[in-house]
């Protein structure tokens, strides 16, 4: 009776376990639907949690869910849910989410996977689940060691669900193909066509074996690369070469043969050891990838709040600010971010922000944020980034890096002219020393020759004595508009030169000329060299001979590119009546650093921007034919990379100033004057009569222009009749009449 009351009881206790059972599962498969179609606020709270967590996996995970309850439903019995088979489909499944959750950046790995996936929701395509197991599987074998590792763990799971039948099957194969392979090969007979044997005629006479035994190789020479010296070549016994030239092989491709009647000992280029080796950043730069993800979480924060709906697509990190690409949704204005300008930056904190909108050939809006800190970026980086179709141009300058970290370089005969503009203490004299150390360290005194003019007396006399000079640097700006008007005179004499040759340019003009030299080597023509007119305030020189000095720039800027002349202006004054708009016609590559207002930036570029740039060679370059302004942080070159490379160049040449370049000051005796001007001795004798000089006098009595009339008071100052402007006081007479008589 006992016995059977336990079985009735066991029986009982059984039913209502199978009946929770389903009642659960019915439970679990009600909720799976309504959280898979979103039915209500349960259905879509259920659904937000899942793919919170599961990503694109979340699909799946209700397709088991269903499975699971139905067996449970039917069946009244849980699953087995810990066999090898089931252990597979696991290591499968993390196999797939392990590959889902890889963000599109390699680089970011470990904590950086959950801060992004904060960031963004769609960042891993896996859920949080997936984030933290690549999150923990980047941190311990990085991006490419989680990616061998999910490899495995999915072939494992293959392995576990196919099971141990299906290995042994694929070893049967293999080991059947190998026996039958052996077999086929047992029954081939060998052929044996290497026996020596007597022809079967002419047994007597000897043949050559068609096939030979085959003979050890004869040691093949030693190759040695990079040594020139291994292989000489004869010299023709009709054609004498001078010893110099077999110092050629070993000197770079920019030298060329010297003329004989000049120094015979080769010019070297200064060594790159001559510049100051760059230092090790302050930051990790893990610290500057955290900063520059939290301002991307911050910026999308402030445009959501502001109504614009924008996630951050790329980050670029250059070595003064840091780029934010914004990629709007559709429906969304472009100037609806460009107005929220002064809001962004008071979130940020920022000193100051740029916004590019859009970007040229891209569907994304720019922001552009200040670092931290400020990378510097060394003379000598850039200068090793030289591309390798490049280095054989001798104009070739470099500029700095831009926003991604990459090198910018002007190449100055495609450019043709460059205008550099920007406040005091933007960078402006470093990037004119960049330039000019650049054409120093890359180029030969034969190959360019510079003109520098300096009104400052201090930005350039250093230079003094290098011997790609035209002539010592110019301090004086009368002596400047001279000297303009000689490079005038210079390129008509080389366009005399190319139609004599009939030659439409310098390369072509002295490709002829080294063919003429190699076939008439008694009596060799000069080659070309280009020429780099720098000046470096322009403001000055305006100011003293506006008029000579701008028509001289219109000519050399129009019709100085064919023949080997460019010319760069630098000034720190960018106004309209510095910056006229004959220059900037005339000047279409140019360079602004920061100016104090979007006026001084519209008269460089035409376009606003300068404005907004931080100093310390913060620029934005256009060069000819660019659709916008690139931004880059010009290179820094120290005192001291200056002086060692010009006391290098200096030791090597002596300078040799050109006589016409020289001889400037001829044009201020009376004698010339006398020449030039018919009316001085009727002005003169005036003056002395009257007592009284000026301008408008002399235009009044003698009915000439306001130019001449000043150039002639120039003129009488400068021999010592009358003294000098004073304020609104009138000029003194110093020679009186009497002593005339």
């Amino acid at each position: 009776m006992a016995k059977a009351k336990k079985r009735k009881k066991s029986k009982k206790k059984n039913k209502n376990e199978e009946l929770q059972m389903r009642l659960f599962s019915m439970l679990v498969l009600f909720l799976d639907i309504v959280a898979c179609l979103r039915l209500g606020t349960v259905g879509r709270f259920i659904d937000g949690v899942v793919i919170y967590l599961l990503g694109n996996f979340a699909g799946l995970f209700y397709g088991i869910l269903v499975l699971l309850s139905g067996y449970v439903l039917f069946s009244a019995k849980l699953p087995q849910l810990g066999g090898p088979k089931q252990v597979g489909c696991y290591l499968l499944v993390a196999a797939l989410m392990i590959l889902a959750s890889a963000p599109a950046d390699h680089r970011i790995v470990g904590m950086d996977v959950l801060t992004l996936y904060q960031m963004q929701a769609e960042a891993g395509h896996a859920g949080l689940v997936g984030a933290m197991v690549y999150s923990v599987l980047s941190t311990l074998f990085a991006y490419m060691g989680s990616m061998i590792a999910a490899v495995f763990i999915g072939i494992a799971g293959v392995g576990l669900i196919l099971g141990k039948t299906y290995f042994e099957w694929m070893q049967r194969r293999v080991k059947a193909g190998t026996a039958s392979l052996k077999e086929k090969a047992q029954e081939v007979k060998p052929l044996a066509i290497f026996e020596k044997k007597k022809p079967l005629f002419f047994p007597d006479r000897s043949f050559d074996d068609p096939h030979p035994e085959p003979e050890e190789p004869e040691p093949m020479p030693e190759i040695i690369l990079g040594k020139k010296e291994s292989i000489k070549l004869e010299p023709e016994p009709t054609q004498e070469r001078p010893e110099t030239t077999q110092v050629k092989d070993t000197e770079p491709a920019l030298i060329r043969e010297p003329v004989p009647d000049k120094e015979s000992t080769p010019y070297r280029l200064p060594s790159l050891s001559l510049l100051d080796r760059p230092s090790g950043p302050t930051q990790s730069k893990k610290e500057v990838q955290q900063f520059a993800l939290n301002n991307a979480k911050r910026l999308t924060t402030v445009l959501h709040e502001f109504g614009v709906s924008a996630s951050v697509s790329e980050i670029y990190i250059g070595p003064s600010i840091t780029k934010y690409e914004l990629k709007l949704e559709t429906g969304t204005r472009v100037n609806k971010i460009s107005s929220l300008q002064d809001d962004i930056k008071m979130a940020l904190a920022a000193k100051d922000i740029r916004i590019e909108a859009p970007i040229p050939g891209k569907a994304a809006v720019g922001v552009e944020i200040p670092n931290l800190e400020a990378t510097t970026v060394h003379f000598i980086d850039v200068l090793k980034d030289i591309p390798e179709n490049k280095k054989d141009s001798p104009l070739l300058v470099p500029l700095g890096k831009d926003v991604t970290g990459l090198s910018v370089f002007a190449e100055l005969d495609k450019m043709p002219h460059l205008l550099i503009a920007g406040a005091t203490g933007s960078g402006k004299s470093v990037c004119v020393n960049s330039i000019i150390c650049s054409l120093l360290m890359r180029t030969t005194p034969d190959q360019v020759k510079l003109m520098l003019v300096d009104p400052k007396k201090v930005e350039l006399s250093n230079y003094n004595g290098i011997p790609h000079l035209l002539a010592p640097v110019i301090t004086d700006p009368k002596k400047a508009a001279k000297a303009l008007r000689v490079v005038v005179e210079e390129m008509d004499r080389r366009y005399e030169l190319f139609a004599a040759s009939n030659a439409r340019n310098i390369s072509g003009y002295n490709t002829k000329v080294h063919q003429y030299n190699q076939d008439h080597q008694d009596d060799p023509h000069e080659v070309l060299p280009f020429i780099v007119v720098i000046l470096d305030e322009v403001a000055d020189l305006m100011m003293v001979a506006s008029k000579d000095v701008e028509d001289c720039i219109m000519r050399i800027s129009q019709m100085a590119r064919a023949a080997g002349i460019h010319l760069i202006v630098a000034t720190q004054r960018p106004s309209t009546d510095v910056i006229t708009g004959v220059v900037k016609a005339n000047i279409p590559s140019r360079i602004a650093f920061a100016v104090s207002s979007s006026i001084d930036s519209r008269t460089i570029l035409d376009a606003s921007g300068a404005e907004k740039l931080l100093g310390k060679g913060d620029m934005l370059f256009s060069p000819m034919g660019a659709s916008a302004p690139v931004r880059v942080q010009g290179t820094f070159v120290s005192d001291d990379e200056v002086a060692r490379i010009v006391d290098a160049v200096s030791s090597q040449k002596k300078v040799e100033y050109e006589q016409k370049f020289v001889d400037l000051n001829t044009g201020q005796s009376s004698s010339t004057y006398e020449e030039e001007d018919e009316e001085y001795e009727k002005c003169r004798d005036f003056v002395i009569t009257s007592q009284k000089a000026s301008a408008s006098l002399l235009q009044r009595q003698f009915r000439i222009g306001y130019n001449k009339a000043a150039r002639i008071i120039d003129q009488l100052e400068a021999n010592g009749v009358i003294g000098p402007q004073i304020g609104s006081k009138p000029r003194e007479v110093y020679i009186r009449k009497y002593e005339e008589e």
